[in-house]
């Protein structure tokens, strides 16, 4: 009872104070006292509260596991403006949106050339092999081949399925699968998610990339 009351009043503290800027792991001895520390002072220190300023950065090696029904901007804005350029020069290219593009690399790799998917995934476009080699590709981590397929192919998608929707929802599980489920949304609930998270990266660039960077690109990058 006593651990639960000491809880209760630092969670009421916690609650007063906002947001939390740091852990809160606790240990309690061998005489029932409770030792409250903002690391990991040893092994017998146990998690109780984390820090909503400290959350572990993202793991991009299975990025297509994760959920998508959390909508996050990426933090990784200096990649983002890095790859900003050839991304605007891919969506003139091939006449998509640029805030189109980067809301499906935002959801695809959130800018990481090197992301690879369990299921096989390459890239800041995450193209599957088959792709990849369809659209001319043979560096998969080589962000201008990357960036340019993976535009074309969401062209075509577009063209034949006519809305945003169904084309994101082409990419993410197929062609074929919304073909057979007569040009709908598949329902498969990682592919309904992935297509409300892409529109909601899309809305968000539409009001927040700013216009002048829109109209002219020049390809400048690190292939490194």
């Amino acid at each position: 009872m006593k651990v639960i009351l000491k809880f209760c009043i630092l969670l009421s503290l916690l609650s007063l104070m906002g947001n939390v800027y740091a852990d809160i792991y606790m240990y309690i001895d061998s005489k029932g006292n409770q030792h409250f520390s903002e690391k990991k002072v040893n092994k017998n220190y146990k998690l109780l509260l984390r820090s909503e300023s400290n959350n572990p950065p993202p793991n991009f090696k299975n990025w297509k596991e994760k959920s998508y029904s959390e909508v996050k901007l990426p933090r990784r804005k200096i990649l983002q403006n890095k790859y900003h350029s050839l991304i605007v020069a891919a969506a003139n290219k091939h006449q998509l949106e640029p805030e189109f593009l980067h809301a499906v690399i935002t959801a695809e790799s959130n800018y990481q050339r090197k992301a690879v998917s369990s299921a096989g995934a390459q890239g800041l476009m995450q193209l599957m092999p088959v792709t990849a080699k369809r659209f001319g590709v043979d560096d998969p981590f080589n962000p201008e081949q990357s960036i340019f397929a993976g535009a074309l192919y969401l062209k075509k998608l577009l063209k034949e399925f006519q809305t945003k929707d169904l084309a994101l929802a082409a990419y993410n599980s197929g062609e074929g699968t919304v073909r057979r489920y007569k040009r709908q949304i598949p329902p498969y609930p990682e592919t309904r998610k992935y297509v409300v998270k892409v529109m909601a990266f899309y809305h968000h660039y539409k009001e927040n990339l700013n216009p002048s960077q829109l109209s002219t690109a020049t390809i400048s990058y690190s292939r490194n």
